[in-house]
């Protein structure tokens, strides 16, 4: 080998050396602050599969309960509800015995009743788990153009809960009963997430168009933004969203692997996160929830895990 062939390789070498050290720094080493400007949001901890509860499967949704201070969250593949402590520590899984078979998201109301959707079945599953029973909602007084086909939900301060039909573009009522109460039209294509804040307001989050809209307990539009495109502040495919104490508003996008958050008028103010594998980055972001501590739990898809922020 000539020296000249032989600065070539070094260089080569050189190259493939940086590019390695580049991306373990940014894909694989831990993030601890995220966030345009000054840090707004910091990664705590992720959960994930081990020994003891075995490994994640495609991971559905994320409720946390305040009064017994207890995260729950569906792993869809393997038919289960998981629940943790305030400190992150595994307590126990729930497969009703088999009646789950593809749980995606999961509620609670005030009185300790579980409410999971299945949505290959068209059902949403009433679980009470101290009474060992599972039993789907009745859906027979609901009209509509085509099936149920039963998404995300929510469930308000008066334990009233909200359902988001995918198959007709609305979101469906019950009463603390589980009565059908009635159902909103809500404007914008592709509906797939649906929350309900402190003072009523409901949020339902479009995912085709990029929309978000609010509306107050009556059903009336209050508040329409959002938009997808490649922008500031604009969605590529926006996945889920969730409301804080203060009234701003967060919206996982997967495609950008990122959260975007608003202004409770819907003023765009900050991104945090990016793709990546490392703890702190997302890859596929598919579902959020924030309780009332502030602590923002995401469900980051194709990591197989449960990216906890605050």
């Amino acid at each position: 080998m000539n020296g000249h062939n032989g600065l070539k390789v070094v260089i080569v070498y050189r190259k493939i050396n940086f590019v390695i050290l580049f991306l373990s720094f940014f894909l694989i080493m831990p993030a601890t602050t995220l966030g345009a400007g000054k840090v707004r949001v910091k990664h705590l901890t992720s959960i994930t599969g081990n020994n003891e509860i075995g490994s994640f499967g495609l991971l559905g949704g994320v409720f946390f309960d305040e009064n017994k201070k207890r995260l729950y969250f569906t792993d869809t593949t393997n038919s289960r509800i998981l629940a943790f402590d305030d400190d992150f520590k595994y307590i126990s899984e729930f497969t009703g015995g088999g009646a789950l078979s593809s749980p995606t998201s999961i509620v609670k109301d005030s009185k300790g009743k579980f409410f999971v959707a299945e949505p290959a079945k068209g059902k949403i599953l009433a679980i009470d788990i101290g009474k060992k029973s599972v039993k789907p909602i009745d859906f027979s007084a609901v009209s509509g153009a085509n099936p149920v086909y039963a998404g995300n939900m929510a469930v308000d301060s008066e334990d009233r809960l909200y359902i988001v039909d995918k198959a007709n573009q609305r979101i469906l009522l019950f009463d603390s009963d589980l009565i059908f109460e009635r159902e909103m039209q809500i404007e914008g294509r592709r509906l797939m997430d649906v929350k309900v804040d402190r003072a009523g307001h409901i949020y339902a989050l479009n995912t085709t168009d990029g929309s978000i809209c609010v509306y107050n307990s009556k059903g009336k539009l209050l508040l329409r933004f959002g938009t997808r495109g490649a922008g500031e502040g604009e969605f590529d495919f926006p996945t889920s969203l969730a409301i804080d104490r203060k009234g701003s508003i967060y919206v996982t996008d997967q495609h950008k692997n990122k959260v975007f958050v608003f202004n409770n008028n819907g003023r765009f103010l900050f991104t945090f996160s990016q793709l990546g594998w490392r703890e702190g980055r997302l890859h596929r972001p598919s579902f959020i929830y924030i309780n009332n501590s502030g602590r923002i739990f995401i469900v980051d898809r194709a990591n197989t895990r449960i990216s906890v922020f605050e």
